[in-house]
């Protein structure tokens, strides 16, 4: 990684990641802090994706699949409660004993390295459902630039493999990251933002969504195209609920999932997002840091407390009708426009003034007869 980086640096010497986001609980996480110094979150979008697909290709009937993978996300919600998550998994496996080929899948797959991952989750900070949602959306776009070649049958799978990665993806990184810092083709970034679950469930209108009273963990959604079809989202208020569309079928996180549960998630009933809890959780356990520690101590307050900060300035730009009302509040000014890399605290007036002239040459005369007094006496 590090001659990744220095290969990086070569090109653009101020490239500099934002956070790192894993999926796999083997991966080491001192080399990432060391080489990108930047926050690691832990991604569930692949898991979330390959115990969908296993269920829809292992089990036929359709209210079994939505059952199944319910009880799934249930088990995934109690890492962060009182309850032990192997225990809500073992009344799965009895719930379900007739579907032997997912339960042997799932225990022969799973449980033998399901403590590796609940420590990993529960240890990390998790990323976000928008977060997955770009996950996805660029995963969609790298299968899109891989797969759709004439040559693939002529070439062999590493000469085909370099020369992917050398004429088409390595110069679309660029494109897209040249294009992000200087504004230049608009379209390119809009396209692939466009494209992500997050961004389509936004332009899906609330009148969209119909909530049935008689069934409240269900929704429907009619669809943009032709408002007589309607699309089924089961299981709603959970990060791991399911939709009838083809999408979320083929085991994604759709449009109409990240919608309905957008307009749930305000209701008083309905738990925190996997991603609040693990913060949350990430926060306490930086705060009961043992007293005997004091430098753990001060350095999770310290966290904590910066935390916070941004926690409510992101509430309060939320709140507030543009960026300017909240940028006037601010403590921090900046000295001038050449000076912007260095900050300067609001202060006290009179602990910044300077000293007057008069001052400064009456301090330099009585150091120079003090050197005089000196060397005289050591003459003498």
């Amino acid at each position: 990684m590090k001659a990744l980086t220095s290969r990086i640096h070569s090109v653009d010497s101020n490239w500099r990641i934002g956070g790192f986001i894993i999926d796999d609980p083997t991966s080491e996480l001192d080399p990432i802090r060391n080489v990108f110094s930047c926050p690691i979150l832990f991604s569930l979008w692949h898991i979330r994706r390959t115990w969908l697909k296993n269920i829809i290709k292992k089990c036929s009937n359709t209210e079994v699949q939505r059952e199944i993978f319910t009880q799934l996300g249930k088990f995934m919600y109690s890492i962060w409660s009182e309850k032990n998550p192997m225990d809500v998994l073992e009344q799965l496996f009895q719930d379900f004993v007739d579907q032997t080929t997912f339960i042997q899948y799932f225990k022969s797959f799973w449980v033998p390295k399901l403590e590796m991952w609940i420590d990993s989750i529960r240890n990390l900070p998790l990323a976000s459902q928008e977060s997955c949602g770009a996950i996805e959306g660029y995963h969609l776009k790298l299968k899109l630039k891989a797969y759709d070649d004439s040559q693939l049958d002529a070439l062999q799978r590493v000469d085909w493999l370099v020369h992917k990665l050398t004429t088409e993806l390595h110069s679309g990184y660029w494109l897209n990251l040249y294009a992000d810092e200087s504004g230049s083709f608009p379209e390119v970034k809009a396209e692939y933002i466009a494209s992500t679950s997050w961004q389509r469930a936004l332009h899906i209108p609330d009148e969209a969504v119909l909530f049935d009273h008689k069934e409240p963990l269900s929704a429907k959604v009619a669809s943009q195209k032709d408002a007589s079809q309607m699309r089924t989202v089961w299981n709603v208020g959970s990060e791991f609920s399911l939709c009838s569309c083809s999408w979320s079928m083929q085991g994604n996180l759709c449009k109409h999932v990240i919608k309905v549960n957008m307009m749930y998630a305000p209701r008083k009933d309905v738990q925190p997002s996997l991603s609040f809890q693990s913060f949350q959780r990430v926060l306490l356990d930086l705060w009961q840091k043992p007293l005997d520690d004091s430098f753990s101590l001060d350095l999770s307050v310290a966290w904590v407390m910066q935390m916070q900060e941004r926690i409510q300035k992101v509430a309060e730009l939320a709140a507030s009708d543009g960026i300017a009302q909240v940028a006037g509040k601010l403590p921090i000014q900046w000295a001038n426009k050449r000076g912007r890399r260095t900050a300067i605290r609001r202060t006290s007036p009179m602990c910044i003034l300077p000293h007057s002239n008069g001052s400064v040459q009456r301090d330099l005369t009585l150091k120079r007869n003090r050197k005089r007094r000196r060397l005289s006496n050591f003459s003498g």
